[in-house]
């Protein structure tokens, strides 16, 4: 299985080397954490403008976390940007940076839509 159109986006070898060599387990984690993070971007947005800094700290730990372990080279520090600008209440940063996160998660989910059209 060619993996190679996601390594901008994934540290691939790290990423396998996690996963015991299996890229169909990634392919299947990775399109698991795009849907969940695609869904729960509307409700992030609301979480922001409602003022629960806290429920969008604690979403974007769990999401730096599960970025972390799919070596996500992109996502990553955007979601640790997103837990931090959610501590310091900073609203603006907090939308700014979960547009950003949209965009790169949109951008490699059509990346794999490209890997299952070959």
């Amino acid at each position: 299985m060619d993996l190679s159109n996601l390594s901008t986006e994934i540290d691939l070898e790290t990423t396998l080397d996690r996963l015991c060599g299996d890229p169909a387990l990634l392919l299947e984690i990775l399109d698991m954490f795009l849907d969940e993070f695609l869904s729960e971007h509307d409700s992030l947005v609301s979480r922001v403008q409602a003022g629960d800094y806290a429920g969008v700290a604690s979403k974007a730990h769990y999401f730096k976390g599960a970025a972390q372990n799919l070596g996500l080279e992109r996502f990553h520090p955007g979601v640790k940007q997103l837990e931090q600008a959610a501590k310091e209440g900073d609203a603006s940063s907090c939308i700014h940076t979960l547009d950003s996160l949209h965009d790169v998660a949109r951008y490699i989910l059509a990346l794999r839509k490209s890997m299952q059209a070959a």
